[in-house]
């Protein structure tokens, strides 16, 4: 678990990358597992969920991360009241985070959520995944768990488009140090989404 900078680093455990949890759990090892579990319900819920009727709004977002983590986490669902960053890259700034949300979701409203992509190309498909999600890349709406949430998010809309969830085994590779699937989110954060493009394309494959 990699730890973020904060303006006020509150979330963690002091001099740990642990995140203060209910259950005071202090093992990495752990609460990892435990983080893993709850994730793999989610998902099973999420998907039996799916219907005509979802909506893939900000507020969906956010119930995806608090019906995920919200038995270990005060945090889950809520976007995060400090700016964060990771090395380098520093994500949307706190005072812009609400207003530029809004504006994403705005943008996937107009394209009907990503929901009648079932008989188009899946070139067409991956590089409209590929832009929201180098946007949610950037916005990094949460305190923690934003590329779980992420990558979940876009999972229930390949589904209900008719495709298995994203497959990220060739982006996890190591390649200079990081696996591609970091580098290619870096790259989003400049606005540059060929890797990312290439990921998805790639991961995409048809439901039978």
């Amino acid at each position: 678990m990699s730890k973020y900078t904060q303006d006020k680093n509150y979330i963690y455990y002091e001099n740990t990358n642990i995140p203060i949890n209910k259950f005071n759990i202090r093992d990495q090892k752990i609460l990892e597992e435990e983080e893993r579990k709850l994730l793999l319900k989610s998902y099973e819920y999420f998907h039996n969920n799916l219907s005509e009727k979802t909506i893939f709004d900000e507020i969906y977002l956010k119930e995806l991360h608090k019906k995920t983590f919200n038995k270990l986490y005060e945090f889950a669902g809520k976007y995060r009241t400090v700016n964060i960053s990771k090395g380098y890259t520093t994500f949307c700034q706190v005072r812009f985070l609400e207003q530029t949300s809004k504006e994403i979701f705005k943008k996937l409203s107009s394209d009907n959520y990503l929901k009648n992509y079932s008989t188009k190309s899946k070139e067409e498909f991956a590089q409209k995944l590929t832009y929201y999600m180098c946007e949610l890349i950037a916005l990094h709406p949460f305190f923690e768990f934003n590329g779980r949430i992420t990558r979940l998010f876009f999972d229930m809309i390949v589904t209900f488009n008719g495709y298995e969830y994203i497959n990220y085994q060739d982006a996890l590779e190591i390649e200079d140090g990081d696996n591609k699937y970091i580098k290619a989110s870096i790259d989003c954060m400049i606005g540059q989404d060929n890797k990312m493009f290439k990921i998805i394309l790639n991961g995409l494959i048809k439901s039978e």
